[in-house]
């Protein structure tokens, strides 16, 4: 089930549920997934990106029922121990003119898993 097919659902259950606020929430969540992606659902790897965006606005606003929904739909993010190991089981750090380099590659194959920032640490640590 892609994100924004899960947003979908949860506004069915919360409408059966007859749960107002989890429903106004989530219809507000599939609208800006809506905008976004011009009235076409969102592949995942740019509903992340939405979601996390509108997580830290919750966050910064101070509620956390907003952070707990939006977790709900979020990718478990990788820890930097297991992107190293990944990174060492399945790419060539010196095939690179820049070991920096690989963060693109890094990124693209694990996706919403392994953020871009993440991904640049364990590379500078495994450079040096």
């Amino acid at each position: 089930m892609t994100i924004y097919e899960g947003i979908q659902k949860a506004i069915r259950e919360a409408m059966k549920a007859k749960d107002q606020k989890t429903l106004d929430f989530a219809r507000v969540v599939k609208a800006e997934l809506d905008r976004k992606g011009d009235g076409k659902p969102l592949p995942d790897a740019e509903a992340v990106k939405v979601l996390k965006a509108l997580k830290e606005i919750a966050l910064e606003q101070g509620n956390a029922f907003e952070a707990e929904f939006l977790d709900r739909f979020l990718p478990k993010e990788m820890t930097e121990e297991e992107i190293e190991a990944w990174i060492r089981e399945n790419l060539d750090l010196s095939r690179f003119k820049n070991p920096l380099a690989a963060i693109g590659a890094v990124t693209q194959a694990l996706g919403p898993k392994a953020p871009g920032e993440k991904v640049r640490r364990v590379i500078e640590r495994m450079a040096r």
